[in-house]
């Protein structure tokens, strides 16, 4: 289909709002499926997995399309909860326009909010859906001043239901005779981003239907209008206009203006190089690794080559499909605009770029929420370190969210995500696909430092009949500025041949030995400069090993000397709640040793900013889940280490000690 004919679309919104149902009956509308699913059935062409199945929510995005008026619209059904928001994230980058649903009961919540901005940063159109508009007890004050706090003055009605509850009947137009107020509210909003046109619409009072057909696309683009349409979404009523809407006025792939990494605009077309972003990752038994991507120039053949942005490797083009929910058609080619899925392009990861050979060019793919909520994780069965390896590269590489690392300094492996809902989900998969683990709170990767200047000193000797060992060091050690670079600045200054030059090398590599095991509790010492400036070798007895244990030692006992103390890591982190959650979130913020840096509000949603030591953050997704009935959020991204205070230092140096001696 040409490029010109196609929209692409991603639904997002908060958990609940009808995103699932909406999508389903677009494709019942536009008869794609001869009869509409239902969450509580189990059986949308979305939701097709069974962890969606059995939680009643979208967790993955889901792939659509369906044929309106000549028009073919790709949609994108992203989860709503904020644990998966890194999937409705890379939705929005792959679309043309965000289709922000609320719940018409529940009004703007935390995550509907969120995406909101999300598109707004990606340069894209919003428009709003206002479903559920039969439910009971509808508040339509509250539900209106949250729809100004959200879309500003750009929000205008497209559509009004004839009554809000369960007596809605149908959805009119504001464009007939029963809202001619509302319809002024539209045009208004639509002449504003042509200035001309704003004139002329001044002067006379109103526009033709061919200047306002021109206008509103223009109005879309530029965030002066965003249409606000109301459905019913599971009864099919007020998605016929909908979709008439997003079919005469949404934006064409053809001629959209997108960024490189660097910032350089980029203006899509269909005959131009090959331009594409991979946004999803998924995993089948049989195809295994499936790459989606959004071609936003040129085309994809099979057959053809393409390079790899990040490796510059060459990738061969072979079997790419569509998708529609589980189902995948092969197809020969898809141009400007089009979704289009690659089997077994193993190294093609979620955010990559594929460009045509001698047009390089990387797309720009805004960051994402970055993963802070660890669970360390071991096998169950032994010799399953393999399999647990190859799952967690899997679950991984299918969700921008979550990820894994063996952490050095506690020699753990930690699986990070956004919640710990999201953390479950990934292992209830992993279990799925028969790798099962233990799991645990990770241990918190503190620091040690020092707070003075001392001097250490050790005499290693050692005679045991044979070859003896001699090595004498002596050092300084004082604090170097918080998080240098390099955690030891090694300073020689040993004169007259005190140590002879071959074992110096032998000190320091003593030193980043003990500086690695740590000195007071166990964890690596950083931030410190060592100066030795003397020391005494034996002709016969000297040699490496022995400078490397003299090395340590000295070291050793120069931190002990020198003020030692514990180092954190501190987490920035943003809290969103209703606002008559407030003094619950701040009275258990308080317990957590939590510095309020700021506060914000948007409508009823209170923004919480505060410093906090990642130690108390471990399991506060499940915390403020309880406090607020599900309704708050927060993310967390790491800032600094700071000094531990020193009762509970003294906690974490008397844990070290009774591991190190579990006898006494």
């Amino acid at each position: 289909m040409a490029g010109n004919d196609i929209r692409n679309i991603a639904l997002v919104g908060h958990g609940r709002s009808g995103k699932t149902t909406l999508a389903e009956a677009i494709l019942f509308a536009a008869k794609v499926v001869s009869r509409q699913g239902t969450v509580g059935d189990q059986n949308t062409v979305s939701d097709f997995t069974d962890d969606e199945r059995e939680r009643g929510h979208s967790i993955d995005a889901a792939l659509l399309h369906a044929p309106w008026k000549g028009k073919d619209i790709n949609i994108t059904d992203a989860p709503g909860y904020p644990d998966f928001v890194g999937q409705a994230l890379r939705g929005l980058d792959a679309a043309d326009c965000a289709v922000i649903v609320i719940h018409a009961y529940d009004g703007v919540l935390l995550n509907t909010r969120r995406l909101f901005h999300a598109a707004g940063e990606r340069g894209i159109p919003r428009i709003v859906v206002v479903n559920r508009c039969d439910s009971d007890n509808i508040d339509l004050g509250k539900l209106g001043k949250a729809l100004d706090d959200l879309c500003g003055t750009a929000g205008k009605a497209a559509t009004v239901p004839d009554a809000f509850g369960p007596a809605v009947k149908r959805i009119r137009s504001v464009f007939g005779d029963a809202a001619p107020n509302l319809k002024q509210a539209f045009v208004e909003s639509a002449v504003e981003a042509d200035d001309a046109l704003m004139e002329k619409y001044l002067e006379a009072g109103e526009v033709s239907d061919e200047d306002l057909h021109r206008a509103i696309p223009l109005a879309l683009a530029s965030g002066t209008l965003v249409p606000i349409f109301h459905t019913v979404a599971d009864k099919g009523i007020g998605v016929p206009e909908l979709l008439d809407f997003l079919a005469e006025y949404g934006p064409s792939p053809v001629g959209r203006v997108i960024q490189d990494a660097d910032g350089n605009e980029i203006t899509c077309t269909a005959d131009g190089p090959l331009r594409a972003l991979c946004f999803k990752v998924m995993f089948e038994r049989q195809a295994g690794r499936i790459a989606f991507l959004r071609v936003f120039s040129g085309s994809i053949r099979s057959g053809d080559t393409a390079v790899l942005a990040r490796t510059e490797e060459l990738v061969k083009i072979g079997h790419p499909a569509r998708f529609q929910g589980s189902a995948k058609t092969e197809i020969s080619q898809a141009g400007i605009g089009e979704i289009v899925a690659l089997p077994k392009v193993d190294n093609l990861a979620i955010g990559d770029t594929l460009h045509a050979p001698g047009s390089p060019v990387k797309l720009r793919a805004l960051p994402l929420p970055k993963p802070m909520v660890g669970l360390a994780v071991q096998p169950k069965a032994r010799g399953d370190e393999t399999k647990l390896a190859r799952e967690l590269e899997r679950i991984t590489g299918a969700d921008p969210c979550l990820e894994s690392e063996r952490v050095a300094a506690t020699n753990e492996l930690v699986v990070r995500g956004l919640s710990t809902l999201h953390l479950d989900i990934a292992l209830k998969r992993m279990h799925r696909n028969g790798v099962d683990v233990d799991t645990s709170i990770p241990k918190v990767a503190y620091r040690e430092t020092i707070n003075g200047k001392a001097d250490g000193h050790y005499r290693h000797k050692k005679q045991t009949g044979g070859a003896g060992q001699f090595g004498e060091v002596y050092l300084k050690v004082e604090p170097l500025p918080r998080g240098a670079p390099d955690p030891l600045d090694y300073v020689d200054e040993v004169v007259g041949g005190a140590i002879p030059r071959q074992f110096i090398p032998a000190i320091e590599k003593g030193i980043r030995q003990k500086m690695a095991e740590g000195v007071v509790a166990g964890y690596p010492v950083v931030d410190v400069r060592v100066r030795v400036y003397d020391g005494k070798y034996h002709d016969v007895d000297s040699k490496e090993i022995a400078f490397i244990i003299a090395g340590r030692n000295a070291f050793a006992d120069a931190i002990q000397k020198a003020r030692p103390v514990l180092l954190e890591p501190v987490v920035n982190a943003e809290i969103e709640i209703p606002s008559r959650f407030m003094g619950d979130i701040t009275s258990d913020l308080n317990t957590r040793r939590a510095r309020i840096s700021g506060m914000d509000s948007a409508g009823d949603t209170q923004i919480i900013k505060v410093a906090v030591p990642l130690a108390e953050m471990q399991t506060y997704s499940t915390q403020l889940r309880s406090i607020t009935a599900g309704e708050g959020s927060f993310h967390m991204e790491f800032s600094h280490y700071d000094v531990v205070p020193g009762n509970v230092a003294q906690a974490v140096i008397a844990k070290a000690e009774k591991k190190k001696h579990p006898e006494e």
